[in-house]
């Protein structure tokens, strides 16, 4: 990811039409995590960019370092702030390894309807990819409704132990849509409540629930 000033993501925001509506980051309500993200539009999608660094701590990048490989699996949610099950859905995901004899890291990024293969020589710049979203798209600009207050929710896995719900990821990686509606099984599509604060089920290594300000687009 290469991360564009905050001003010029703050104009470009503005120029977009999209207000951020809540206070700087706090961790609340258990173990969901709010964070700032940004939200572009672009005539016929809206897309988003967030970023939660704390997730992949000291162990994580020394294990990351010394040749075992990281997998991260993302689902990204768009609810309406007034509740309800989501209205859009995306996914992604990451697989990292350093190549102890070419000294150099290997990332494989698994998203909608593509599949790329990157070579990393900085930790850094491995450990921003696999914890953000850089303009990720998100949905279809007749999805989000003007004037009505909408937020983003992320439920980010460090090596997942569920090979059902790898898969179920990757197939709808290989046959995307952004319609919630057909996702997948109901933990793809449940409420904010039932995924995020209700839904304590230990499926991953590490597991990091991030909740984005509310935004809203202006007519």
């Amino acid at each position: 990811m290469v991360a564009s000033r905050s001003s010029s993501r703050l104009a470009a925001l503005a120029a977009l039409g999209l207000l951020a509506l809540a206070a700087e980051a706090r961790a609340e309500e258990g173990e969901v995590v709010y964070k700032r993200g940004q939200f572009f539009e672009d005539g016929k999608s809206i897309s988003v960019s967030l970023g939660f660094r704390e997730m992949l701590d000291a162990g994580s990048r020394e294990r990351l370092k010394n040749g075992f490989a990281t997998t991260v699996v993302m689902r990204v949610f768009l609810y309406e702030k007034s509740g309800g099950a989501p209205i859009a859905f995306s996914a992604r995901t990451l697989r990292a390894v350093y190549d102890l004899w070419d000294e150099l890291y290997i990332l494989r990024v698994e998203e909608p309807g593509r599949t790329r293969h990157l070579r990393l020589r900085k930790q850094a710049d491995v450990v921003d990819r696999l914890t953000s979203l850089y303009r990720l798209p998100l949905a279809r600009l007749e999805l989000v409704r003007p004037n009505v207050q909408y937020f983003v929710a992320v439920i980010a896995e460090v090596n997942p132990i569920s090979e059902a719900l790898l898969a179920e990821v990757r197939n709808w990686l290989r046959n995307p849509s952004g319609d919630a509606r057909r996702a997948g099984s109901e933990s793809f599509f449940g409420s904010f409540v039932s995924i995020f604060v209700n839904n304590k089920i230990r499926s991953a290594e590490k597991t990091f629930r991030v909740r984005s300000q509310p935004f809203y687009r202006r007519p």
